[in-house]
């Protein structure tokens, strides 16, 4: 993209989000403002290190010394994770984020510091040649001491002469929010949406409110299609899951087995917890120890404690307080859990087994047919993801983890209700009912964005509206 398209008004589709499921970054340029929406990491399908370096390290379009402001919708990596680079690259002005989200980016940044310092310094040894780390620990201090937080939900705020902005409640996860723009440039004024990642418009999930679906009309709407695709329709309830949930688990302790959940340590990990709690809670037979074994996920666990409020706050705190819970932040009292055979219930990081402590579980329990992997969310739909060769047994029947060959004998099962994110009928729902002139899909595959574009089509048509539904592609841009 040329660089003198940047000066001119408009939205520019500079991250990888515009063509995938990952990398969230929307630079707006108007007027005399410079804003970017999201600045994510993109995260490799394939656990490629390389190929997720070139990408997190190329060349910004922008100038980061040029933003006056970066909003953040919610803390995930994929939507904030490349937030230090362009710190350490110039930027000075305002992250902009709810309260709740602002305190779960800390230590989602410093581990992921961590984890971009490992890669480069495995890439570096892999290829012979130097990867510098994508930002410091420095760069991180110094982006949380630009985050300013902004904790009212519909509410316009007044930043300055041209821009305002506005939260909309979303459900995908503890502090989340979609987007109102309000630009100003002297002569006009143009309203833009940003759903970011949405969360379902009526969830189950525990300790988040409903999505809203905005009224206000918009010039402009950019709204995710991750789940877009045909067959990610609305086809079992929560208490069918929940009750799938006890058998396992009641299987596996009968068996003498081990119960491993992998789970990624912002949300899903509390939301299992919270449901494992509300199953077996009241039992006071119940004796088998359920591990959250995390060292980041303990961390979120105790801002949980300090961000939640009321309802939410008393069934926490229920849950951190049950006998059965332990908390394991060191690693040494992991590998005691990990060589310990007696039943147990781990939930461990990483969701889709990439990383984190849940390595050391399968290498030791995948060869055991009394144990079981349970999945609780999306776990690839190709056999480079380890989660999809653990899902798919029958073919995968040995399986490398971390270059060991270990046989692949346990069960496995996969609950689908758990999704934070909003399924294809409430995005046709969300979608329809916007009051727009352009809709913009995002933050999806190619195959999701037809099929949603497709069916949002037909809904608008059904429901009288004309406003157009556009596909995203990387470097598109739409003027204001």
């Amino acid at each position: 993209m040329a660089k003198k398209k940047l000066k001119t008004n408009g939205i520019f589709f500079t991250g990888k989000s515009a063509d995938d499921v990952t990398g969230s970054q929307y630079y707006i340029k108007y007027g005399n403002s410079s804003i970017l929406i999201e600045c994510g990491l993109h995260q490799s399908a394939s656990n490629d290190y390389l190929d997720s370096y070139k990408i997190n390290s190329e060349k910004f379009q922008f100038k980061p010394s040029d933003l006056d402001y970066v909003f953040v919708a919610h803390a995930h990596i994929d939507h904030c994770g490349l937030i230090p680079r362009i710190v350490k690259d110039g930027f000075r002005g305002k992250i902009i984020a709810t309260g709740k989200t602002a305190m779960i980016m800390k230590p989602l940044l410093y581990n992921s510091c961590a984890i971009i310092q490992d890669e480069a310094r495995v890439l570096s040894k892999r290829y012979k040649r130097s990867y510098e780390p994508l930002y410091s620990e420095d760069d991180v201090a110094n982006t949380l001491e630009l985050l300013y937080e902004y904790d009212e939900y519909n509410k316009i705020y007044v930043l300055d002469d041209n821009v305002s902005f506005q939260w909309i409640r979303n459900s995908h996860c503890v502090g989340a929010a979609q987007l109102q723009l309000i630009l100003h440039d002297g002569a006009q004024t143009k309203r833009i949406l940003y759903s970011s990642d949405l969360g379902s418009i009526k969830p189950k999930n525990h300790y988040v409110q409903n999505t809203e679906i905005p009224s206000m009309f918009n010039d402009i709407s950019i709204m995710e299609s991750t789940y877009g695709a045909a067959g990610r329709e609305r086809s079992k309830k929560r208490s069918f899951d929940v009750e799938h949930l006890k058998t396992a688990v009641d299987t596996v302790i009968e068996r003498g087995g081990t119960a491993i959940l992998p789970c990624f340590s912002f949300s899903r990990t509390q939301e299992i917890a919270t449901t494992l709690y509300e199953i077996y809670g009241g039992q006071k037979s119940f004796c088998t120890p359920v591990l959250i074994d995390s060292k980041l996920s303990c961390d979120i666990s105790k801002i949980y404690s300090q961000i939640l409020t009321d309802n939410d706050l008393k069934l926490w705190k229920s849950v951190c307080n049950w006998e059965n819970v332990h908390f394991i932040e060191e690693k040494e009292e992991s590998r005691v859990f990990v060589n310990n055979s007696k039943p147990k219930i781990v939930i461990a990081s990483s969701g889709f087994c990439t990383n984190g402590r849940v390595i050391a579980y399968l290498k030791q329990y995948l060869k055991d047919p009394n144990s079981m992997i349970i999945f609780s969310g999306y776990t690839g739909d190709n056999p480079s993801y380890l989660s999809y060769r653990i899902k798919n047994g029958k073919s995968n029947r040995s399986i490398k983890v971390n270059g060991e060959l270990v046989p692949n004998r346990a069960d496995c099962i996969h609950l689908t209700t758990f999704s934070s994110h909003a399924n294809v009928d409430d995005l046709v729902e969300y979608g329809s009912s916007l009051n727009t002139n352009k809709l913009i899909l995002v933050h999806g595959s190619k195959e999701a964005k037809k099929n949603l574009a497709e069916n949002l089509s037909q809904a608008i048509s059904r429901k009288n509206k004309s406003f157009k539904v556009v596909e995203s592609f990387k470097g598109m841009i739409v003027r204001l």
